[in-house]
């Protein structure tokens, strides 16, 4: 065959294999719907972040140190902010220079309001002890620092920002969202969420859910850059209850030249020795159990193979155990009840035997232990029937549910990141304004946005604190997300 035949043999049926293919890829096309374009998740702009910058900066250089707490100026920062983009705020005084302000967002109506919850207050800073100014909001190497960015002027202007952003995208959500920043946190919320329960409670009766400062979530990076890393993003669904007793031994007095076995002082030690050597026994709740077991794929021998098995560590745990979970004391106060000696008081002068030794004891109980039910412990412990054992303070501390909405909104969030860290429940040994509205009926939950790692922890109420900029508009986005999927 002739070269110039083949090759326009060969043309010919590489046309004709090219028009089959097209017709086959069209015939496909019009009979196949496109593939879906993968969800875009929803990034607050340039603009949006640097105002949120800005509003943050502004906040810190607002010295609302407390005592004295002057947080007033705060809350009409916060006030201008929330009229200025079209938002109802007011502003309530709780005492001299003590102010709480309140927003809302009106979504639908079709479900009850989120509140997002937090203080205006900071606890005081000593500028000399920090490598840039407290008050300044100063930014060096992508992180402002100021005494508030991490606890928690950082997540209030979070929240603002968030809000803020829905509101500029003109999507109404299916719940009103309420803004509500208090004073005096810090030290006991008597001005501040107390006084609010207490005093404009009819302002959020269609609340159901809140979000508030929480557990942090714990990364394994510095400088919350942790690229999906995170171990776990922890929720607060309960505080610890708050129980202070007292202990007092009563005696003779006497001459300290003719010592006393039985002296009050003597029997007040023995006592305070017993509670010390022996802890109430670990308990471990359904949520606890669902906590260990979730983070323990994270955590490295031996913790991973404690924790895993969580029911048989907690049921008869040795003191080789009992050594290596104490190490983590904030997930360790999840397992049991706790007690700590703070206040010894007894006798006035070296050579008298007082006829009274006294002690305080501050107990922290996992929640639906009663007061009653742990003094009978103490009081067991001690064996002691002339001790007398009274009740000086009890701050309840009732459970959140957290298999609802909020738990599953939390981690729609998680899971749309890519992120592969577990959403678990977490009991925190402190208090927070969250048990004020929790007794109002809210479902009430502390939660932090952003990736923290211990390095930034240790700055909260210490020295050199600081947020980083790139976790601060990641928790803006993920806010956001949390409100539009609840």
């Amino acid at each position: 065959m002739p070269l110039s035949f083949r090759k326009f043999a060969t043309a010919c049926l590489s046309l004709t294999l090219a028009l089959t293919l097209s017709y086959e890829a069209m015939a496909v096309s019009l009979s196949s719907p496109p593939a879906a374009a993968p969800a875009k998740l929803f990034e607050i702009s340039d603009s949006q972040y640097e105002e949120a910058v800005k509003l943050l900066s502004n906040y810190i250089k607002i010295d609302t140190t407390n005592p004295p707490g002057n947080e007033k100026l705060g809350a009409l920062y916060l006030q201008s902010v929330l009229k200025e983009n079209g938002i109802e705020a007011q502003v309530f005084d709780s005492a001299k220079d003590r102010a709480i302000v309140i927003g809302r967002l009106k979504g639908t109506g079709k479900k009850k309001a989120v509140i997002l919850l937090s203080h205006i207050d900071v606890v005081p800073a000593q500028a000399s002890d920090w490598k840039y100014p407290p008050f300044a909001a100063e930014i060096h190497d992508g992180e402002l620092w100021g005494r508030g960015t991490l606890d928690m002027k950082g997540m209030g202007i979070m929240e603002l920002a968030a809000m803020l952003a829905i509101k500029k995208s003109g999507k109404l959500l299916d719940r009103d969202i309420i803004f509500i920043a208090t004073p005096d946190e810090e030290v006991g919320g008597t001005y501040g969420a107390e006084w609010f329960a207490k005093n404009k409670k009819e302002l959020v009766k269609d609340a159901e859910y809140l979000l508030n400062e929480g557990y942090s979530i714990e990364s394994y990076n510095k400088s919350g850059n942790i690229d999906g890393k995170a171990k776990y993003w922890g929720v607060d669904y309960a505080e610890k209850s708050v129980l202070w007793l007292s202990l007092t031994a009563n005696g003779l007095a006497g001459h300290a030249s003719m010592p006393m076995s039985n002296s009050a002082n003597n029997r007040l030690i023995k006592a305070l020795a017993k509670i010390a050597d022996n802890p109430p026994k670990m308990t471990l709740l359904p949520a606890a159990k669902e906590f260990f077991q979730s983070i323990a794929p994270f955590e490295a021998s031996p913790l991973k193979e404690l924790y895993a098995d969580i029911e048989k560590t907690a049921k008869a745990p040795s003191k080789e155990t009992e050594e290596t979970l104490a190490v983590d004391k904030l997930k360790y106060s999840m397992l049991r009840n706790t007690v700590s000696i703070t206040v010894l008081k007894a006798g006035y002068k070296t050579n008298v035997i007082p006829a009274q030794a006294y002690a305080e004891l501050d107990c922290r109980l996992l929640p639906g232990v009663t007061p009653e039910q742990f003094v009978a412990e103490v009081k067991k412990t001690i064996g002691d029937s002339t001790i007398d054992v009274k009740v000086i303070e009890w701050e309840k501390g009732d459970p959140s549910p957290y298999d609802n909405d909020m738990f599953r909104a939390i981690k729609e969030a998680n899971k749309a990141e890519g992120a592969t860290a577990p959403v678990v429940p977490v009991v925190v040994p402190w208090f927070t304004d969250s048990h004020w509205f929790r007794e109002l009926g809210i479902h009430s939950y502390g939660f932090e946005p952003i990736e923290v790692d211990a390095e930034h922890l240790a700055t909260m109420h210490g020295k050199d604190e600081r947020i980083p900029l790139a976790a601060f508009r990641r928790g803006i986005n993920r806010l956001v997300r949390i409100l539009t999927a609840l």
